[in-house]
């Protein structure tokens, strides 16, 4: 039986500079990439209000944009994926499960647009 945090939390492996990583999706904490061993220390996090944009190829590589909240620089980070379309959708039902979360107008827009 899987803990009720781990519905909340999605690890996909990853290839970060050319280094094998892991890419997790933390309901509370946004995106985070570590190397190495599983409980490693991420290289870097961000929240997912700091996402502004991604881009990817169809196939493998992705590109996620996001903000630094200090300096409001917009810095890429590039990463390939075996299995992109489900990194993907997990990213997108997160994305839209949390501005459903912050915004309950958005849910009855839905139904509305049904």
């Amino acid at each position: 039986m899987k803990n009720i945090v781990d519905v909340y939390k999605k690890t996909f492996t990853v290839v970060h500079g050319g280094r094998a990583a892991g890419l997790t999706l933390d309901w509370a904490s946004g995106f985070s990439l570590s190397e190495g061993t599983p409980g490693a220390p991420p290289v870097w996090s961000y929240r997912f209000s700091q996402l502004r944009g991604s881009s990817d190829d169809g196939k493998s590589k992705l590109k996620l944009h996001f903000q630094d909240t200090e300096t409001k620089v917009i810095e890429t980070k590039e990463l390939e994926c075996q299995i992109l379309q489900s990194l993907l959708f997990c990213m997108h039902a997160f994305l839209t499960a949390k501005v459903a979360s912050v915004d309950p107008a958005f849910l009855a827009s839905i139904h509305q647009s049904n």
